[in-house]
């Protein structure tokens, strides 16, 4: 009788380890690369709170120097004004001008600390010299009861307190009516400001540039 013979592949030990190698390369490649995805994330996280941090720290010096970019390009403004005021300017109008400089540099003074006290007295922040002030005095509780003691104590604080209010209310008083008389002088200048024409000076371009200029 003839023998049937089955024949099929019949895999080698080397392609079995090659295939075993690359699925071995493939999973290893694959946890080494999720490994880093987590060790990513984090540092990513750090990286996003640093920028946020430093952008929180940083904002009040960027509103600084918008700040004073504006105030230079304002400045530049005024002084080209003054220039071109200085030109046309008659003898009377020029005159005036100089009478009104200091005036107007001492209000900006008197203004600016009548807003910063206002403020204080806003915040109860006292200036130094008024804060300086405690009135107190040493009871004898040998003498007097504790209680009475601690009553006497309490209303010596509270008259201290009341001090330091009336105080600084009197400042800021004080300040308002400075601001408010130079106020109405200026005003008054301004509005007193030469417009008829001053030994053959034509005083209306003169009066016009002054308004520019004193707008500013």
């Amino acid at each position: 009788a003839r023998q049937t013979v089955t024949t099929g592949t019949v895999g080698t030990d080397t392609e079995d380890e090659l295939v075993t190698g690359t699925v071995e390369t493939t999973s290893t490649v694959a946890a080494t690369t999720t490994t880093k995805n987590y060790a990513r994330e984090p540092v990513e996280r750090i990286e996003k709170y640093i920028l946020e941090y430093i952008h929180f720290c940083t904002q009040h010096m960027k509103k600084l120097a918008q700040s004073r970019i504006q105030l230079a390009k304002v400045q530049m403004e005024e002084y080209k004004a003054l220039e071109d005021f200085e030109q046309i300017a008659s003898p009377a109008q020029w005159s005036i001008h100089l009478v009104l400089k200091p005036k107007i540099k001492n209000w900006s003074t008197k203004n600016k600390n009548y807003q910063i006290l206002s403020k204080r007295v806003e915040l109860d922040m006292p200036r130094k010299f008024i804060e300086k002030f405690d009135f107190s005095f040493k009871v004898d509780e040998s003498i007097i009861s504790q209680d009475e003691a601690q009553a006497t104590y309490n209303e010596m604080r509270q008259i201290t307190k009341k001090f330091r209010i009336q105080a600084m209310k009197l400042h800021v008083q004080s300040a308002a009516r400075e601001n408010e008389i130079l106020s109405n002088e200026i005003k008054g200048i301004v509005e007193r400001f030469p417009q008829e024409n001053d030994d053959g000076f034509d005083a209306e371009p003169g009066y016009a540039a002054f308004k520019q200029y004193h707008e500013l």
